[in-house]
């Protein structure tokens, strides 16, 4: 079964030339979970852990980020 959520977090990260490092640094969450959610190998992610990186990625921009942002829903 293939799933519906494809997450996009690596896109926007390239937008804003952020690095995964960097990311994962200023959102104190483990380098591997941003490495596995931008290879798409995550199936479970903590909601909190994934509000924590949305409000970390809108610290770092300067810009209001949203779930948009890292999650995309393809029916």
């Amino acid at each position: 079964m293939k799933l519906a959520i494809r997450i996009k977090l690596e896109e926007t990260l390239a937008e804003h030339k952020i690095t995964k490092n960097a990311l994962a640094r200023e959102a104190k969450v483990r380098p591997n979970l941003i490495y596995d959610m931008c290879e798409g190998k995550t199936r479970r992610i903590d909601l909190d852990t994934l509000s924590n990186i949305i409000d970390t990625l809108t610290t770092m921009t300067g810009e209001k980020h949203t779930l948009d942002d890292v999650l995309e829903y393809n029916e």
